[in-house]
């Protein structure tokens, strides 16, 4: 009567206790998404990619530079001889040039056309922003994606780890039960050698999932940028709805989403862009010029500073560049073809990765319907052997068989389950959908 009152106390504690064990560990979970979200908050490639960004927003601001008027000063001595002067008798010595020379001016210039060369730089530094945005998002989908890869494949491991110990458990107690056999005598050691060669291979597979699940561990904590020890839970499952795999649409919808391509295609703007600017580099700038300033050596006061100004009007027409101009224009044409192949390389490429990756998923998906048949067989397949071993009609290592086939076909059917999520994400990066 003791014994059963503890028992449900203890039961009823359990009952009790379970609601703060769960919260407490929701409170520790880490969700997909937030596991997604902490990837792309604490990685320093995107903090690298977004440097690059205000690298080239620097290069912007230097571009906008040539729009505005170059100012500058200048301050100049110079000891200029000989001295030349003049004697004109009854009026003295007359200095035609002084030795001190002193000059002190500022002046500006301000390019007034210069046939778009300025236009046609600044649209071309413009576009090297969007390609570092673009390669933003790349880096951002490649990460992401791994997160997801990693974060299944930790639940996987952890699953499977589960299953492992269950048939271990099942092997151990088949253990005890051929020990007893022995020991009674209605039975040779043959059974226990046996089950304990299962036990111990069951075991290694056990050490080798847990040694797959230390370091996916390890992975996923330098992706989410946790550099303590792993205490947390991963929140999820398996479950995951697939729509219509219709091949020509992911194909379009891939052209249109991935970040290579746009990636691409902003690098062949960029050459069409670099084209037109070695195109100008041999055309003429108009510019005019301004300047004050004060210096001495003006007649007829040499030694006193004096205030002077400018107002210049010219031309800049290059004759002769040594084939500069030209070859910079064969280089950026060579760069543009360049672009455009590459803009059909990824659009092949992209084609053959959603083919393949819709051909996975669809492989998953039917695997997934004849492995829960596997794993319903099994289960019948081992409550019959149970029956049929207590009848007498088969042995303990038939038992056994039954019970390893079972935890085969559940290790199978997970599995599949996990290659049908990750063949279901794989569809999504090949496409460009954007999980973050």
């Amino acid at each position: 009567m003791r014994k059963r009152f503890l028992c449900s106390a203890l039961f009823i504690t359990i009952l009790l206790l379970k609601p703060i064990y769960s919260q407490q560990a929701n409170s520790d979970s880490l969700t997909i998404n937030e596991a997604i979200k902490q990837t792309l908050s604490n990685q320093p490639l995107i903090t690298q990619a977004m440097e690059q960004i205000n690298e080239v927003d620097a290069k912007i601001k230097e571009q906008k530079s040539s729009y505005y008027p170059s100012v500058e000063s200048n301050l100049s001595y110079t000891y200029v001889g000989p001295l030349i002067s003049l004697t004109f008798p009854g009026l003295g010595n007359f200095d035609f040039n002084t030795l001190n020379n002193y000059n002190m001016n500022v002046s500006a210039k301000q390019v007034l056309y210069d046939f778009g060369s300025r236009d046609a730089a600044m649209e071309l530094a413009k576009s090297y922003k969007l390609s570092a945005e673009e390669k933003v998002n790349l880096i951002k989908s490649n990460l992401a994606y791994q997160t997801i890869q990693i974060f299944y494949t930790i639940l996987f491991l952890e699953k499977s780890i589960d299953v492992k110990n269950e048939q271990i458990n099942t092997l151990s107690a088949h253990l005890e039960i051929a020990k007893k056999k022995v020991e009674s005598g209605s039975s040779t050691d043959f059974d226990v050698l046996t089950t304990e060669v299962r036990v111990a291979s069951a075991q290694n597979e056990l050490i080798d999932l847990q040694n797959a699940l230390d370091k996916g561990k390890i992975y996923l904590r330098s992706l989410i940028g946790n550099e303590g020890e792993w205490s947390t839970n991963l929140s999820g499952d398996f479950s995951i709805s697939i729509p219509d795999i219709n091949e020509a649409s992911l194909i379009s919808k891939a052209f249109s989403l991935r970040p290579e391509i746009k990636l691409a295609k902003e690098n062949e703007g960029s050459a069409k862009l670099s084209t037109q600017v070695a195109g100008l580099g041999n055309k003429p700038t108009l510019s005019v010029g301004l300047g004050y300033g004060l210096e001495n050596g003006l007649f007829p006061d040499l030694d006193v500073l004096r205030g002077t100004w400018f107002a210049a009007l010219s031309a800049n027409i290059p004759i002769f560049d040594g084939y500069k101009t030209d070859a910079k224009k064969e280089e950026a044409e060579a760069d543009l073809k360049s672009s455009t192949q590459e803009i059909l390389i990824q659009e092949r490429k992209i084609k053959a990765e959603v083919q393949s990756a819709a051909a996975d998923l669809k492989t998953s998906m039917d695997k997934l319907k004849t492995t829960e048949v596997q794993v319903k067989h099994a289960t019948e397949a081992v409550s019959r052997a149970v029956a049929q071993y207590r009848d007498g009609v088969i042995t303990n290592l038939d038992l056994i068989d039954a019970d390893t086939a079972l935890a085969e076909a559940k290790l199978l059917y997970l599995q599949v389950l996990y290659k049908n999520v990750v063949n279901k994400y794989a569809l999504d990066q090949v496409v460009g959908e954007v999980v973050w």
